[in-house]
This record gives structure tokens, sequence and C-alpha cells, in this order.
């Protein structure tokens, strides 16, 4: 990994923890009122789609398949029917999170087999949710 490699991982990490407290806010804020807050899953997916983005860009593709994985999951939280739904995604999506959060501050280590046992359950709930928006 080069230098500059290196420092644009250093400010992602960065901008991802202001990112990490308005997500940890918003899933704080669904929790307490699952049925009448989960329009906000939306500012968690806008969240999500702009973390996959940079670690496209920063070729870390592992991030980026947990992220999009996490912004599909919390586009279904706006429309699920029942709180156990709701709940379910609230759940994946605080595992979304910290291990988005954790990957990144240990970019450089491996961590394939926690990341595939998440990545697994995450796709399970997407699954169970009715699957994945279609893509052109």
């Amino acid at each position: 990994m080069t230098h500059a490699q290196s420092e644009k991982i250093q400010e992602f990490i960065t901008e991802l923890s202001g990112f990490a407290k308005t997500a940890e806010d918003t899933l704080t804020k669904i929790e307490s009122d699952l049925e009448g807050n989960k329009s906000l899953f939306s500012v968690f997916s806008e969240r999500m789609f702009a973390i996959r983005g940079t670690a496209q860009q920063l070729a870390l593709p592992h991030i980026a398949k947990i992220a999009g994985l996490g912004e599909e999951i919390s586009i279904k939280g706006t429309t699920a029917e029942s709180r156990p739904q709701i709940r379910k995604c609230v759940g994946s999506l605080w595992d979304a999170l910290s291990t988005v959060k954790y990957l990144l501050e240990h970019h450089d280590e491996e961590t394939g087999e926690e990341q595939e046992i998440l990545t697994h359950r995450l796709e399970d709930t997407l699954r169970r949710l009715g699957g994945a928006r279609q893509t052109a």
C-alpha cells in the first residue's frame, strides 16, 4: 500500500467517525419507536451509499460489499411491515456499522472469517426481506 493510499484510508476513517455518530443516533431513534421512525432508515441508506462509493474508490471491496448490503437492508427497513422485521433491520444495521468501522480501523489485518460470517448474515436478512433491488 502506498503512502497516499494509506492517507486516503485515514481520511476515510476520520470521515466515518462523523457518519457513525449520525448512524448510531438514527438507529437509536428508530429503536425508540420502531414503526413511527422507520422512515429514518433512509438516512442510514444514504450514508451506506456514500461509504460504499468511497470504499470502491479506495479499492476496499469487502467494506464496499458490507456497506452495499447495509444500504439494501436499510431501504427494506423503510417499508418493513412488522415490528420484528424492523427490529431485524436495526440489528443487522448495527452489525454492519460496527463491522465497517472495525474493518477500516484494521484495514491492514486479516479479518476474513469475521467478515464472511457477517456478510452471510446480512445476505440472509436481505433475502428474508425480499432481496435486493433490481439493478439495471
